[in-house]
């Protein structure tokens, strides 16, 4: 599937900034997505397909409020729908968190099997050690019909999602096991490991993250 951007000169009269923050114009959006034709395909590259109105906070002194926007996960970036089109917020911008509905999503540095990377990640708990979650859609293309085997349609297919910890200060890592989730914990591991085998649990899950996390703050703040 083949996307193409051009880069557009922004009028202060549609955009959700308003005029008088004239200076984030080019910081924050700086492609416009056009309409264009694409194979026909089943599934969607968005968290929710519909736009909904959303809050982009800059700092506590800066949030705008009602910005109109929607979540391509499969590119990895913000759809925001103004008058004119629909333009793309890029990504890691000056913009601290967007919340939408129960989602907060922060752009952030994180690890993934030993390598470093940077996207948005959505934060579920916050504290001494945080808890993010990672959405995930692939698209497959085509397949043609073969001998017995009917043909198959383009389509994005969502995959289950990855949850990354952080303590304090460093950067979220990838966690998708009980080992993994032992090394996070630092000096409370052994703590952890009680508290994983009493409760049984399932570390593959979101619950069973959130639980653990939950745990380990708790520990901190006795």
């Amino acid at each position: 599937m083949i996307i193409v951007f051009l880069c557009s000169a922004l009028s202060a009269q549609n955009i959700w900034l308003g005029s008088e923050n004239q200076k984030y114009y080019e910081e924050f959006l700086v492609r416009k997505a056009m309409e264009h034709e694409t194979e026909s395909y089943e599934g969607s590259p968005y968290l929710y397909d519909e736009f909904t109105e959303a809050q982009v906070v800059l700092s506590e002194k800066h949030i705008f409020n009602e910005v109109t926007l929607r979540y391509d996960v499969y590119h990895d970036l913000f759809e925001i729908k103004m008058k004119d089109a629909v333009y793309n917020l890029r990504r890691g911008a000056m913009i601290s968190d967007i919340i939408m509905g129960d989602h907060k999503f922060r752009y952030m540095e994180y690890e993934y099997m030993s390598t470093s990377l940077q996207g948005y990640l959505d934060v579920i708990e916050e504290g001494e050690f945080s808890l993010y979650k990672q959405y995930r859609i692939v698209f497959r293309e085509a397949e043609p019909a073969r001998p017995y085997v009917e043909s198959k349609p383009a389509m994005f297919q969502k995959r289950d999602p990855l949850f990354y910890i952080a303590s304090g200060d460093n950067r979220p890592v990838f966690v998708n096991n009980r080992r993994n989730l032992l090394n996070v914990a630092g000096e409370y591991e052994e703590e952890l490991k009680e508290f994983i085998r009493g409760n049984e649990l399932k570390l593959r899950d979101g619950d069973g993250m959130l639980k653990a996390v939950k745990f380990l703050n708790g520990l901190v703040n006795q």
